[in-house]
């Protein structure tokens, strides 16, 4: 497969080169974009760029478990085992494999991004206008129109569900991953955050977790790569 890894072509502001944030959205049932993911990954450890990954895939309250599998402490069966990954993300393993084991082997840290489904069912019964958590900025970046849109649009193929709880739960899903990715880049300071999600939370710069990042930390350079 020929990957159209553009990695540091300097032509634009937001190229890989300049960028705090790399984002490689996915179909997460789509193999090919998780091999790319991946040949991404070890491209940017190749040409010497200090990294992180945060995945979507790990709920943030797990993330002792992501720690100590990539220090050796406990086995790949045990970290999916502890982090409850089948039961809350539920893709084959496999797919993401490659990419945590080879994390482990380089030293390089894997951050959990995700919201706890605890707090996904507590937004759907309550409204996340009346939830309140850490995990969640203090104000709600709300969607654009053009979101909306596309949103609505999507909703139309979804699994009935209220339109006010689907919009609710894909407004915290977003608004908690950007929170994550700007508290890990204050963290890191000196490595680039690539950031494994769902193609819906990245549809382009201006909207989804792209968008509320931005937001919340002005002046962050962040590119989306796709294959």
């Amino acid at each position: 497969m020929i990957l159209s890894l553009v990695l540091f072509k300097a032509s634009s502001s937001n190229s890989c080169r300049e960028a705090s944030v790399i984002y490689l959205p996915e179909e997460h049932g789509n193999i090919q974009d998780h091999k790319f993911q991946e040949e991404v990954i070890r491209k940017l450890h190749r040409e010497g760029y200090r990294i992180v990954i945060a995945m979507e895939m790990f709920q943030q309250p797990f993330q002792k478990y992501l720690d100590e599998y990539i220090s050796g402490k406990i086995s790949e069966e045990e970290m999916l085992e502890k982090t409850e990954y089948r039961k809350r993300w539920g893709f084959n393993p496999e797919y993401y494999a490659p990419i945590w084991r080879f994390a482990k082997e380089k030293g390089i840290k894997i951050y959990a991004i995700n919201i706890p489904t605890e707090l996904v069912r507590k937004i759907k019964s309550e409204g996340l206008e009346n939830v309140k958590d850490p995990s969640l900025p203090e104000n709600i970046y709300a969607h654009t129109p053009e979101e909306r849109e596309r949103l609505k649009s999507f909703l139309k193929n979804h699994p009935p569900v209220e339109e006010k709880i689907f919009f609710d739960v894909q407004l915290a899903w977003d608004n908690g991953m950007a929170l994550k990715i700007v508290r890990i880049l204050e963290q890191e300071k000196d490595s680039k955050v690539v950031v494994l999600l769902g193609k819906g939370h990245a549809f382009d710069l201006n909207s989804g977790v792209p968008r509320i990042v931005s937001l919340l930390r002005e002046g962050t350079k962040q590119v989306i790569m796709e294959r």
